[in-house]
């Protein structure tokens, strides 16, 4: 549990962005052939992309 806690203290707020992002753009090729898997994926993006402009204007 420690190292994933070190995971996310010690990436940059950038590499979450792009992350969900990333996520962002692969869940539309699902979107149609697995509706859940799309709508887990989204979810995990917009989590991703939250805590990374969180902690990019927390650092500001």
């Amino acid at each position: 549990m420690e190292k994933i806690i070190q995971f996310f203290r010690s990436k940059s707020p950038l590499a979450f962005l792009a992350a969900g992002v990333l996520l962002i753009v692969l869940s539309y090729f699902l979107e149609k052939k697995f509706p859940n898997i799309f709508m887990i994926m989204r979810l995990l993006a917009f989590v991703l992309v939250l805590y990374g402009l969180i902690k990019l204007f927390s650092k500001k």
